[in-house]
């Protein structure tokens, strides 16, 4: 790595750990709250508007299926009419008969042709229904439902039923140029040939139907505002279409429409320099094909209207999270600021009161109670020391001021203090309430002796804490039965033994790790408590120097084996170990007490 590059880390690692509190909290509020958030919202947008496009993209496959098998339907039904009065056995006789017949014969046909053309003529959707005949056979045009086939020919459909490519042609309303007719009609020509010879034709037929009905259902097949459904035929002559001004910006290029009609799915294409989905269908036996057209815009049109919601989401809940975290940590800093300073002012034997105007039950409340009784404790401690001056008054003010040493209360502020930065917030709750009660037990209302279950407690606070800040953690294992856990012994008898086997002995192992064990056994008229531990052993002529009143060396097991001697006016400590193996304190305590 560049050493510029270290040197900036560094730095930055500096700048950050000098931080005060308030804004540590604040960034990581930041960081793990609100930037997730953003994150979240605009990750959730992305799958959301993933999700309806996919829906809307389905919906209007469905919806085009549907138009399109109504489309057919629509043309199969105008088809199987057109069928029907092709082999009709009494039109084909008519339009078969002799054309030197008497002009009598000539008036009845074709009042009867015009009868049977009128009864097809009621069929749903059908405008009109009209059969071009030879003149020979026609007597006169009725109401239009019957005509020559010289004027058949005069009419821009009739040249295109060969090249139809079936029995039938469907004529586009652009072959239609009538001013006054109101409505656009679409036509069904083909034609008819004699019953026992298919190639001679007798007439040709016309039927007539409205476009509307086409549209509407083009109209029904448009799932998606903004989108365009139109047929057009083989000539690209369009036949019917849901917006004539859309149709003239999203029509699609005949060689588009050759290429993908009937592809099984959508295709994106840009059409008039704009990116739409493109869907064609033909509809069996014409040659129309059915297109529909949806911009990517009004996809995205109704995607957008989660992304305002989105957006209004993050305006109101940012606000809020930004103003609960700057309270929270308002609440959080003010308290601990003015605490830490306390306990500066203790470490440089200042003992003043942490005087708040509320008083508040939360872990941090709990802790400035401590704090206090704990300064007037020391400070009462301090003064019957100077007052009295008695020897074992002294050493068990040292003890207890050793014991709470205001430096573990400090330390363990600062765990909490880079804790927060990290935002766990779960485990400085934990963490302070831990202490909050260690220093409770710790202090006893002033009572020198204490249940040993309170002194198990104690010591296994003192662990939980200890494990937050080791690298390594220590498991702590305690076998004590219910009857011995109410036997009383002086205050702060363990921890500190705990503490040895920690400093001096696990944490002196390559490995760091260890485990340590503390047992109650009941041994004849005596109580015993064992505090094991396999740290790395202390050496014998050392372990013959650590209760020696004389050596300068294991002042704490000192003082813990005198406030022993002189509570019970016997027993007090004994050590065994071995090196690489580990230790075995062994306290003693009458049962008489």
């Amino acid at each position: 790595m560049h050493p510029n590059r270290v040197q900036k880390e560094i730095l930055m690692m500096k700048f950050l750990a000098n931080l005060k509190l308030k804004y540590k909290l604040m960034w990581s509020y930041f960081a793990f709250i609100i930037l997730p958030l953003i994150i979240f919202s605009q990750l959730s947008f992305l799958e959301f508007s993933k999700i309806l496009e996919n829906r809307i993209i389905y919906s209007a496959e469905q919806s085009f299926n549907q138009g399109a098998e109504y489309v057919t339907y629509k043309i199969n039904q105008l088809i199987g009419i057109s069928d029907s009065i092709a082999i009709n056995s009494d039109i084909k006789e008519i339009l078969e008969r002799d054309p030197k017949s008497h002009n009598s014969q000539l008036h009845k046909d074709n009042y009867r042709l015009n009868e049977l053309l009128y009864a097809y003529n009621r069929y749903e959707g059908i405008v009109n229904i009209c059969i071009y005949i030879n003149d020979d056979l026609l007597f006169d045009n009725g109401d239009g439902r019957i005509a020559s086939i010289n004027e058949a020919k005069e009419q821009r459909w009739f040249s295109q039923i060969p090249g139809a490519g079936s029995r039938v042609f469907m004529v586009p309303p652009s072959f239609y140029n009538n001013p006054l007719q109101e409505d656009t009609i679409l036509s069904l020509a083909r034609r008819i040939t004699r019953l026992d010879d298919y190639i001679d034709i007798t007439a040709y037929l016309r039927i007539d139907f409205d476009e509307s009905d086409i549209r509407a259902i083009l109209e029904n097949a448009n799932s998606v505002d903004g989108s365009l459904t139109y047929i057009r035929n083989r000539d690209d002559r369009i036949v019917s279409t849901t917006s004539d001004r859309l149709l003239e910006q999203y029509k699609i290029p005949i060689a588009d429409i050759e290429r993908l009609n009937n592809y099984p799915d959508w295709v994106v294409l840009n059409v008039s320099e704009e990116e739409c989905y493109v869907r064609v269908k033909s509809i069996a036996d014409t040659d129309w094909s059915i297109v529909t057209v949806i911009p990517l815009e009004d996809i995205y049109r109704e995607v957008a209207d989660i992304s305002r919601l989105m957006l209004i989401f993050l305006i109101v809940i940012i606000p809020i999270t930004i103003s609960f975290s700057v309270l929270l940590t308002y609440q959080i800093t003010k308290r601990l600021s003015k605490l830490s300073v306390k306990m500066k002012q203790v470490s440089e034997n200042r003992y003043e009161i942490y005087d708040e105007k509320h008083t508040y039950g939360d872990d941090i409340g709990e802790l400035v109670e401590s704090y206090n009784y704990m300064v007037k404790r020391i400070s009462t401690l301090a003064e019957e020391q100077y007052k009295t001056g008695l020897n074992i008054k002294s050493t068990e003010l040292e003890l207890l001021q050793s014991q709470i040493n205001p430096h573990f209360l400090y330390n363990t502020l600062d765990m909490i203090n880079w804790m927060s930065y990290e935002n766990r917030s779960e485990e400085i709750r934990k963490i302070t309430k831990a202490l909050s009660t260690f220093y409770k037990i710790s202090l006893s209302k002033g009572e020198m002796l204490i249940p040993i279950q309170d002194e198990l407690r104690h010591v296994s606070l003192y662990m939980e804490i200890q494990n937050y800040r080791l690298q390594y953690p220590i498991e702590l294992n305690i076998d004590c039965p219910d009857y011995i856990k109410q036997i009383k012994i002086p205050k702060i008898t363990l921890q500190p033994l705990v503490e040895n086997a920690i400093l001096h002995g696990i944490l002196s192992k390559e490995s760091k790790t260890g485990t340590i064990h503390i047992r109650c056994r009941q041994e004849q008229d005596n109580y015993v408590i064992y505090v094991e531990d396999d740290g790395i052993g202390i050496r014998p002529e050392q372990v013959r120097s650590l209760l020696n009143e004389e050596e300068k060396s294991g002042y704490g097991l000192k003082n813990i084996n005198t406030r022993l001697i002189l509570t019970y006016n016997q027993g007090g400590l004994n050590i065994e170990s071995q090196e690489g193996i580990g230790t075995i304190i062994k306290i003693t305590v009458p049962r008489s007490s």
